[in-house]
């Protein structure tokens, strides 16, 4: 149980597995028939018969991981094989002019959802055997060890194809959730070796939710492998010097980590010499365990097994006498690595923690991070998976490539007992240095290195071959064929055989490193050539590769979309009686027979370069309607048509056979929002976000198609009580209250109507959905002034009999003006939503006096002081889920700045309730500097400026409105050719400001005392006056009486 069957440890060699008798007999080679049967099915039925009898289990286990891991070996890891794969697996009679068709039935026997594997990958036939071996219901569902051989084989069956494949997904992800179950049962039973088998799943369960984009469950599953290994490791801060001309040190990224100091006795007990876990032996002795214990015996592995060798202390300073080349920086600026200060252990002072202090483990805050001690390859493998799922979806980032970065350097820097593990960590730091000026040709060259040393590692000594010195000179060997003489070129020197590590090494963590095949490595350094402008080495080195849709592609990107389209119809399409590929001749041609292995991809990429909806259609046909990029290129293509029914019937067509593609959920739901299919694009939405739960976009869209969903469809669905159309935004809105239990939000609710009526029918019910969907938006994109102005808007839309959100609408006008208001001045700001806003403040709050005694700041309508006492301090967070930042901008303001120029400003404002210190806030920090022109803008702050008892200002601010008014209507301020209208208009604003005047002017000033303005009589008579002597055509109007009345008065 304990341990696998030691292949080829114990002098066991692939060979020797391979040519067992059982083995034979699976594969034929007893067979004797009249007649050739077919080799495919010849070997189903066989493994169905063979199957019957349960003592076979075991065996076919250890086949299945033998034929895997010596497939692994001949295309990740090297070295190459020793002996002739076609003839080990081929019987004599299939082995001659039909062995290149039967290949191809193995390639097509692979294919998936539309997809088949690299045509030109080595020794298909061994991993075709694994896959029919393993992927067995009756060894899958026997025990968790089949289990774990079917999810392995299967995700390296997705490596091999060039897209994801939705059913080999779901696949995995169901076998991985039974695994942990069955896992963890046997790690609370403390059952032999529980600990590594469930490490050893997590991480590989961690590096397939990261392939398939899923990356906070993978870092939910690193953290839980962490945890079960007790290993401690936290991204903080340290002193050092990055550049060479650096005095000063500064804070610099770091990665603290520390193994265990012991392994336990079941994952460092005694093993054979040279022996390593996780591969084709683990498969097999822990089956042995499974039926063992199935059967009631709990004894472990069969006592026929040897003791083995210790692994070396992970905490000691035993690192790799050998391992694969580390190219230097070699930059005139850059230090290689940092450096951090004087050797001496790092004190929690000297260290700018991303926790608190007290969460930082003494272990960890005495390390000393110039000299990391090495880690447990185990570790060091989580710290790259860490690092992998944190740039799975933004590489490109700066932000985000500043905090991987240390995962790589930390494996790096302090060594590994691996050689694949430090070649994993070589090639992530490569892959985070690739978008950096001073670190792209290291990390090009890294790439370089390793692409050399695959290469070098897994081809088979073929005749030398002159090749240019940008790229790798060696040929894919498809033939699975003996090895030939000769040398492998390639562009750094090849390390010699004293270097290279064992196969044993190289295939231990070979299932939870999960490195990339041979020429997946090959089209990375091709693409990174692309991404650099060198699309010539990339071109060369796609044409060797035989990747023909890339070919293509670059052709396309260096305007050669001839020779592309040439390319690609060469490969699908039998050339018909005319020399030319017009568009006109696409009907007479007939596509090849058989049809290229990745037809399906070839012809939407034609289609993409031609812009022909028809080689999407035949790409969707060829493909057995299982090609789901066939569909998407179709739906594309319909919306730039503007033909949105049927892009709505593409992208579903695309969505049944892959239901977790988030992008094509957005982009249905933006289909469908133009078809205003509301309920359908809330559900679309709803999938977007539930998948990937920090997309602002999808969260903004979401709010807007609730926003518009029919009333009627509304009330329907709150009266049966199905309103289920966005539950994701309830469950947001429910974390961020939480968050804020005791905030200003309860407070302000009972002061503003902020909570939901009680009634059975609320008819704002969807508004309120929109408004949460639109809150978690502003909260993801904070800087985004459509998502704000959105909010703004919905926030508006419920009328204070509703609950009107008003924190949540001072919140986010203050985030709109700060975000527009550089560039569109007093246009950013929404006057109608000010007015209304102005209105119930001025309305519900009484403004403190300054000779109240602080008794001031009474509440309109019974409301109680002590709604005040429910504040939170200065600074305190206004509206829900968006957190202090968010709000620093509108509240903290109201108590700092909110009464500036006014030597009891301070004082009085304090004694505001909440709400009411956040709009003068808006007012004073937000507005008021944008005003310019707007008369609008002008009137809403002398209104408030009324309230706050500042008549001097509410004077001059009415003063503004006027005068901009008058100039707004006609420049010269002639008013004898303006429209009635408009003439009207001009005398209802001069009214108002002899109102003011009559009502602002004998007041007391509010700074200095006296009078506000003492001449008020005569400034308003001047106003008519002058409006008057401005329209002498107007003479004898109503609007002259009423102007002639106020100057009589």
């Amino acid at each position: 149980m304990d341990y696998l069957f030691p292949y080829p440890k114990m002098g066991v060699s692939f060979l020797e597995i391979l040519h067992d008798q059982l083995t034979r007999k699976l594969l034929g080679f007893d067979a004797v028939h009249a007649e050739k049967t077919p080799f495919i099915s010849g070997v189903t039925s066989r493994l169905k018969f063979l199957l019957n009898d349960a003592t076979n289990h075991i065996s076919f286990i250890k086949i299945g991981y033998t034929a895997l891991e010596a497939f692994l070996q001949a295309n990740v890891t090297g070295p190459p094989l020793d002996f002739n794969t076609e003839e080990v697996i081929f019987p004599e009679s299939y082995r001659d002019e039909t062995l290149k068709s039967l290949q191809e039935e193995l390639f097509q026997s692979l294919s998936v959802d539309g997809s088949r594997p690299y045509p030109l990958t080595p020794h298909i036939q061994l991993f075709w055997l694994a896959k029919v071996i393993l992927s067995n219901p009756i060894l899958a569902e026997a025990g968790f060890n089949g289990r774990r051989a079917r999810a392995r084989v299967n995700f390296w069956h997705q490596k091999l194809l060039p897209e994801e494949s939705p059913t080999l997904r779901d696949e995995i992800y169901a076998d991985t959730e039974i695994l942990e179950q069955q896992l963890s049962s046997r790690l609370v039973s403390q059952a032999a070796s529980s600990e590594e088998h469930f490490v050893h799943f997590l991480i590989e369960r961690a590096v397939a939710r990261t392939y398939y984009g899923d990356d906070a469950l993978a870092r939910s599953d690193l953290a839980r492998a962490a945890t079960i290994r007790n290993f401690q490791f936290v991204l903080t801060g340290a002193l050092g010097k990055r550049t060479k001309f650096q005095n000063q040190e500064t804070s610099q990224l770091v990665v603290l980590a520390k193994s265990r100091d012991v392994e336990p006795p079941e994952e460092n007990g005694s093993r054979r010499p040279g022996e390593k876990r996780g591969s084709v032996n683990e498969g097999v002795s822990r089956s042995q365990s499974a039926q063992t214990e199935s059967s009631g015996d709990k004894a472990s592995a069969t006592p026929s097994i040897p003791p083995h060798q210790e692994l070396p202390d992970p905490s000691s300073s035993t690192t790799l006498a050998t391992k694969p080349a580390d190219v230097p920086l070699n930059d005139d600026t850059l230090l290689e690595k940092i450096s951090f200060g004087p050797s001496q252990p790092i004190l929690p002072e000297t260290m700018t923690h991303t926790t608190t202090e007290s969460s930082l483990p003494p272990s960890l805050s005495s390390l000393d991070p110039s000299n990391p001690r090495p880690l447990h390859p185990l570790d060091s493998i989580i710290l790259l998976a860490t690092a992998s799922s944190i740039t799975n979806t933004s590489p490109k980032d700066g932000l985000v490539r500043e905090e991987t970065l240390p995962y790589a350097t930390r494996v790096l820097d302090g060594g590994s007992s691996n050689w694949q593990v430090y070649t994993q960590a070589l090639l992530v730091r490569s892959r985070i240095e690739g978008y950096r000026a001073r670190t792209t040709e290291r990390g090009l060259l890294q790439l370089q290195a390793l692409v050399d040393q695959i290469i070098a590692e897994t081809t088979a000594s073929a005749p030398p071959e002159t090749t240019n010195d940008d790229s790798t000179t060696a040929a894919i060997d498809s033939t699975g064929g003996e090895p030939t003489t000769g040398a492998v070129t390639t562009f750094f020197p090849k390390p010699s055989s004293s270097e290279a590590a064992s196969v044993a090494e190289r295939l231990q963590y070979v299932y939870q490193l999960s490195p990339p095949l041979r020429w997946e490595l090959e089209a990375e350094l091709a693409a990174r050539w692309t991404h650099l402008g060198g699309l010539k080495t990339a071109l060369e080195i796609y044409r060797r590769l035989q990747m023909h849709a890339e070919v293509a592609l670059c052709l396309a990107a260096t305007n050669s979309e001839g020779e592309a389209i040439n390319l690609l119809k060469d490969l699908l399409f039998e050339k018909a009686e005319s020399d030319g590929f017009d568009e006109e001749d696409s009907k007479a041609m007939m596509l090849r027979s058989p049809a290229p292995a990745d037809a399906p991809r070839l012809l939407c990429i034609l289609g993409d370069v031609t812009s022909h909806p028809d080689y999407y259609k035949l790409s969707w046909t060829v493909s057995g309607n299982r090609y789901a990029r066939a569909q998407r290129s179709l739906a594309r293509f319909f919306v730039k048509k503007g033909d949105y029914p049927s892009a709505k019937e593409a992208y579903t067509l695309a969505l049944v056979l892959n239901r977790l593609d988030r992008a094509s959920w957005f982009s249905l739901g933006c289909v469908q929002l133009e078809l205003q299919d509301y309920p359908g694009a809330i559900e679309s939405f709803t999938r977007c976000v539930q998948l990937e739960d920090d997309d602002a976009e999808s969260w903004s869209n979401l709010g807007l198609a609730l926003l518009k969903l029919p009333a009627e469809q509304q009330q329907q669905q709150q009266s049966n009580g199905t309103d289920d159309t966005a539950p994701q935004t309830r469950e947001a809105a429910h974390d961020e209250e939480k968050e804020e239990e005791g905030d200003v939000r309860a407070a302000e609710g009972r002061r503003s109507g902020d909570n939901a009526p009680t009634g059975k029918v609320d008819q704002y019910i969807h508004v309120r959905e929109a408004l949460r969907a639109l809150r978690r938006a502003a909260t993801l994109k904070r800087d985004d002034a459509r998502i704000w102005d959105n909010y703004l808007t919905v926030a508006a839309k419920i009328p204070p009999s509703a609950g009107t959100p008003w924190a949540e609408i001072i919140q986010a006008m203050g985030r709109v003006v700060d975000l527009r208001g550089k560039k569109e001045g007093e246009g950013a700001v929404d006057l109608k939503i000010l007015r209304v806003l102005t209105n119930f403040i001025t309305q519900s709050f009484s403004y403190p006096s300054t000779s109240d005694g602080g008794d001031g700041g009474t509440i309109k309508d019974d409301e109680e002081n002590a709604v005040a006492a429910d504040e939170p301090g200065t600074g305190a967070t206004v509206g829900g889920g968006l957190g202090a930042e968010a709000g620093a901008g509108v509240g903290a303001d109201a108590t700092k700045g909110g009464d500036k120029g006014d030597g009891h400003g301070d004082a009085t404002t304090t004694k505001l309730p909440y709400l009411a210190r956040s709009f003068l806030g808006l007012l004073d920090t937000h507005v008021a500097p944008l005003a310019t022109a707007s008369p609008a803008l002008y009137e809403i702050l002398c209104d408030a400026s009324v309230w706050r008892g500042r008549p001097s200002q509410a004077l001059l601010y009415a003063e503004k409105s006027w005068r901009s008014f008058l100039t707004g209507v006609s420049l010269s301020e002639e008013f004898d050719d303006v429209p009635d209208r408009a003439w009207d208009a001009v005398v209802d604003k001069t009214l108002w400001m002899v109102g003011k005047y009559r009502d602002l002017g004998p007041l007391e000033r509010e700074r200095t005392g006296g009078q506000v303005e003492p001449r008020w009589k005569f400034k308003a008579r001047s106003a008519v006056r002058k409006v008057l002597g401005r329209a002498k055509a107007r003479e004898g109007s109503r609007g002259w009486g009423r102007l002639s009345e106020e100057v009589v008065s």
